[in-house]
């Protein structure tokens, strides 16, 4: 074999095994904390040190169209900041179709109702580098209404970091 052949033979190689990963990834689509779950029990992670999922409603914890916590919104971030100041959170808002007149449009809204959110928190003494605003999934929600558009806070311990 010829050193232009192998390279030849090299590159092809390299370009069918990058086709396979596109398409794995591709096949994917909106399922990418399954797949990630899926991955870290293959690597053997024991439960305590997985996420745990908290899931809020939008219209409990906050005031229609607005970034303003509700009392009752503000009490169940801060019994979740409480409880678990070493702990991550992710902090996941879903952009969502404004079905009233607001001031702010509705990205704009999913940004001050993670702000909000995060300033609870870090009155609770959660640090401003334990929070992280997931602002990967803006579409979620966009046909959600009557209140079933949910919030999710993910806090895992950091103990073993």
């Amino acid at each position: 074999m010829t050193p232009a052949q192998r390279t030849t033979l090299s590159f092809l190689d390299l370009a069918l095994i990058m086709t396979g990963v596109m398409a794995m990834i591709a096949s994917v689509g909106d399922r990418h904390p399954a797949v990630a779950d899926a991955f870290s029990e293959s690597f053997g992670q024991d439960r305590a040190a997985r996420a745990q999922q908290v899931r809020l409603k939008l219209t409990t914890l906050f005031e229609p169209q607005e970034a303003r916590l509700t009392a009752g919104g503000r009490q169940a971030v801060a019994a979740l900041g409480g409880k678990n100041r070493q702990a991550e959170f992710a902090i996941a808002v879903p952009v969502v179709a404004a079905n009233r007149s607001s001031r702010l449009d509705r990205w704009e809204l999913a940004a001050a109702r993670t702000a909000a959110i995060m300033r609870v928190l870090a009155e609770q003494g959660v640090g401003d580098g334990a929070m992280l605003p997931d602002l990967a999934r803006p579409g979620e929600g966009e046909t959600a209404a009557g209140g079933t558009v949910l919030i999710t806070i993910r806090a895992r311990d950091t103990a073993g970091r």
